[in-house]
């Protein structure tokens, strides 16, 4: 049985469900790039020998396989958070980069399995060699969902630094490192720079750090309407 209720006590407060949605969001923002950001400065395969590499010394893909799966579960959502906050100040450029960002985060999964099956390859006891030729051959296979992700993640990046820049979701700084962080990623593939490559995926996990304390600042009811409590049934 309930005790007994004191008179005059205040009536106790509902927690808003909102705020739990929007600090988780905030908190997934920078994570799937900062996972990102450590896979690209360790990933093999810079010699074009990616079998060799991972028989030498199969640490590394072991981390790109361990950290893929964090990056995998948030940096759609994390994505999908940003362009919701900046939708309410730029609906039409927010439509732009989600139709090229989400698309492009969808094409990513098909690279976390081809890194679980070039190492599953190697703890099976298969020739180096052989493990290239997988690695290429999955390649070859998921060709489009990785032109997808490619073209959608660098230009959906920009777009969203754009959105940024455009609504003052961040400092203006912080928003232009955003908008370049995925070109610069590109140039950092054509050089095999690994160090450009880690500091091209860590702006972008700052921009998205910034964004996520702009959420944390945004009040419920600016990132999501509240409920509408039916009336009582007669």
């Amino acid at each position: 049985m309930s005790g007994p209720v004191l008179a005059g006590a205040p009536p106790r407060t509902r927690r808003d469900p909102r705020t739990l949605g929007r600090v988780v969001s905030a908190i997934l923002m920078p994570v799937g790039p900062a996972c990102v950001a450590v896979i690209r400065f360790v990933i093999p395969g810079g010699s074009g020998d990616i079998g060799a590499e991972i028989a030498a010394d199969p640490g590394p893909q072991r981390l790109v396989v361990l950290l893929g799966l964090p990056a995998l579960f948030t940096l759609l959502p994390g994505a999908y958070a940003a362009l919701r906050l900046g939708r309410r100040h730029r609906p039409t450029l927010a439509s732009w980069a989600a139709a090229f960002l989400i698309p492009g985060y969808l094409g990513m999964t098909v690279l976390g399995a081809g890194d679980f099956a070039v190492l599953a390859g190697h703890d099976i006891g298969m020739e180096p060699s052989a493990v290239t030729r997988l690695s290429d051959e999955i390649l070859v296979l998921t060709m489009i969902p990785v032109l997808v992700f490619v073209i959608g993640h660098i230009a959906g990046t920009v777009l969203l630094g754009v959105l940024a820049i455009r609504a003052r979701l961040t400092p203006p700084v912080v928003a232009v490192l955003l908008t370049i962080s995925q070109p610069l990623h590109l140039v950092a593939i054509v050089l095999t720079s690994a160090w450009l490559d880690l500091v091209a995926w860590g702006l972008t996990a700052l921009g998205m750090a910034f964004l996520g304390v702009r959420l944390l600042r945004t009040p419920n009811d600016e990132w999501e309407p509240p409920a509408v409590v039916a009336p009582p049934a007669v």
